[in-house]
Formats: structure tokens, C-alpha cells, sequence
């Protein structure tokens, strides 16, 4: 699977798992504040200042209200959320996980985890942590698919067929089966085969968010660009659908169109939903640097960068963009990552072109 799509299909459960924070009780009115009621007014500032997406302010409170309670459970799951909403997905691996060794065994727990554990692209653990969901939402298609994909992608392969097993009993007309044998397609580079999975998948449940935004995706690569943009606007129509996502990849076909007033507009809805979607923080970067405003520009790109360093497209517009600034020494910075990336691929293919023929048994493996 092309290494650019792997960091989208975590997002579908975000309606879910980014609340407004996890509350404690309430306060009791007092000339001197209890430690319990310190750290209650801690949680509730830290509440506050990340949903105006002031993340550091956030968790430095939370990092107070646990300096007074260590075991203050509201104060670890919303200090992994503000480092969660932020992007640094390792960072809340620790408070989400110290939460949960407290005794937060929550689906909301257990979603966080999975997603930040996805997001890192460390596969196998966010299959434990999609486990135990299953376990508890055998029938939840979006849990299906999305064990199944942690599974194909940790090389988990002889987990499937009891996988498998259980999902038809649980779900005998699920469309999750044609999904993953169209996401192995996907793998393969098998685009169009790819497609038609997901076709079938459709016929049997066309109100799934994911299968519109799949098939979005493949047209998208494809350049495929009226049938990308009906699927990704179809998926904005329907209840629960990541429509933050959807416009993201609409305001990129908008960039690429030259309608650069409606790729203004479905970017910035894109990024007030959810400010981690890389190719809305590159786009917006692309658009910033079209109107000659260099600093937002330079932001953007870096926001992109930090959402996926591996990427070298970010680096070389803001190369070319130090370069017309004349700062030659971020110029040479940024140059020498497009390099080194594309090195990186570079020995990668040289090593796949010179395996030995017969690889059948490297790969079954």
C-alpha cells in the first residue's frame, strides 16, 4: 500500500475518541482549596485551553493537577489527548497507557491507543488494543476493517482466517471482506482491482463513510479527478463520515484545478475540524505561497513536515520558498532532506531489483 494512504484510515474514528475531555467531580466551595479541588480546577483549565487548541497551556496544567494526584485518571486521559490532538501521537502513548494501567478500561481508552499506536504506523500494537474493541463490538464494521488492516499490516496474516471466521458469524453480510481484498490489491498496486472490492463493498453498504472515502482515494491517485470528487462529496453527505478529511482531499483537487477561492474555503473547514491532516497543511502552504504570504507558507510546510517527515514534497517547497527569501542556509537545509529521502527510496528499489529471483519463499514469510 503506497505509504502516503497509510495515515488516513485512523482518522475514522475521531468523532468517537476526541471528546471534549474526560470530566472530574465537582468542586466544593472552600476559603482554601483542597488538594482534591486544585486539581479538579487544573483539569478544568487544562479542558479549556486545549479546546481553543492551546495544547502546551493544556498539558501543562494537567502535568500539575498529577504532580498533586499521580493516580488523577481525568488528568492522564486528557493530558494523552492534548498531546493527541496536537499530532505528537508518541507522546500520548504514555498518558493513555498509565491511564489505562489505573483502571481506565474504556472503549475511549482503548480507541486512543490504537489510533496513536496506527498513526506511528506500529501495527501490531494497535491490533491489541482494536482486539479488545472487537471483543466488545464484534458487529462494528469500522472495528472489522480496521483490525483486519492492523493485522495485514504487522504481517499478522495467520490471525486472519479465524478473524475471518468470526466476523462471518458475527456479521454474515459484511462488506469488510471485500474491503480487505481490496486494500490487498491496494498493496499489490492493483488499483482498479482494488476498486472493484471496494464496488462490491458499496453495493452492500453504501452508507459507510470509508468505503466513499477508499474509493475517493484510488480515483485521487488515479487522477481519476470527477469520480474521486463525487466519492469524497458523497462521504461529506453521510452521518458520521470523516467529512474533515473528505474536504481536505476536495480542497486538493480544488488547488490542482486552479480554484484557489474554493480550495481556501474546504482547506481551512478541513483544518478547524482537524488541524493533523497532512495534505490540507501542505495545500494551504502551496495556496499561502501563491498569494506571496512567505510566513504562513513557511508555517504550513513545516506543519506538514512535522505531520509526516517522511514525505520530501514539503521540504522541497520550502527549499524553493528559502530559496526566493534568500536564506540560503534553510535553502541547503531543506535540499539535503529531499536528498536523503530520495536516497532512501532509491536503495530501496535498487534492493528490491536486485533480490533473487526466486523470492516466493521471502515472501510467504
Amino acid at each position: 500500500m503506497p505509504r502516503c494512504r497509510k495515515q488516513f484510515a485512523f482518522f475514522f474514528l475521531l468523532p468517537f475518541a476526541l471528546n471534549r475531555g474526560v470530566s472530574v467531580g465537582q468542586e466544593i466551595p472552600s476559603r482554601s482549596p483542597s488538594p482534591k479541588q486544585q486539581v479538579v480546577a487544573l483539569v478544568r483549565e487544562g479542558v479549556a485551553c486545549a479546546r481553543q487548541g492551546y495544547f502546551r497551556e493544556a498539558e501543562a496544567a494537567y502535568r500539575r493537577a498529577l504532580a498533586i494526584d499521580p493516580h488523577c485518571i481525568p488528568a492522564e486521559v486528557n493530558l494523552g489527548l492534548a498531546f493527541f490532538k496536537s499530532g505528537d501521537f508518541r507522546d500520548a502513548l504514555a498518558p493513555f497507557n498509565q491511564a489505562a494501567i489505573e483502571g481506565e478500561n474504556t472503549d475511549q481508552i482503548h480507541t486512543l491507543l490504537a489510533m496513536s499506536y496506527y498513526a506511528l504506523q506500529e501495527y501490531g500494537p494497535a491490533s491489541r488494543q482494536y482486539e479488545t474493541l472487537f471483543a466488545r463490538q464484534p458487529g462494528n464494521i469500522t472495528l472489522q476493517y480496521l483490525l483486519g488492516e492492523s493485522y495485514m499490516r504487522s504481517h499478522q496474516t495467520d490471525r486472519l482466517p479465524a478473524f475471518l471466521d468470526r466476523m462471518r458469524q458475527v456479521s454474515p453480510n459484511s462488506p469488510v471482506i471485500y474491503m480487505l481484498a481490496g486494500e490487498q490489491y491496494d498493496r499489490l498496486d492493483q488499483t482498479q482491482k482494488a476498486i472493484e472490492e471496494f464496488r462490491r463493498a458499496e453495493r452492500i453498504a453504501p452508507q459507510l463513510p470509508m468505503i466513499h472515502f477508499s474509493l475517493g482515494y484510488f480515483y485521487w491517485e488515479l487522477h481519476r479527478t470527477d469520480n474521486a470528487q463525487a466519492e469524497f462529496e458523497a462521504e461529506t453527505q453521510i452521518k458520521d463520515g470523516e467529512i474533515y478529511l473528505a474536504r481536505a482531499f476536495l480542497g486538493d483537487i480544488a488547488v490542482a484545478s486552479g480554484n484557489d477561492a474554493a480550495a481556501a474555503r474546504l482547506l481551512r473547514e478541513s483544518l478547524a475540524g482537524n488541524p493533523n491532516i497532512r495534505i490540507a497543511q501542505y495545500d494551504m502552504g502551496i495556496l499561502s505561497a501563491r498569494r506571496h504570504d512567505s510566513a504562513a507558507a513557511v508555517r504550513y510546510f513545516r506543519a506538514a513536515i512535522r505531520l509526516d517527515p517522511g514525505k520530501s514534497d514539503a521540504y522541497y517547497r520550502l527549499g524553493m520558498l528559502y530559496r526566493q527569501l534568500g536564506e540560503s542556509e534553510g535553502e541547503h537545509e531543506m535540499l539535503a532532506k529531499v536528498g536523503q529521502i530520495n536516497q532512501a527510496e532509491r536503495t530501496s528499489l535498487t534492493d528490491a531489483v536486485s533480490a533473487p529471483a526466486d523470492t516466493g519463499a521471502a515472501q510467504r514469510k
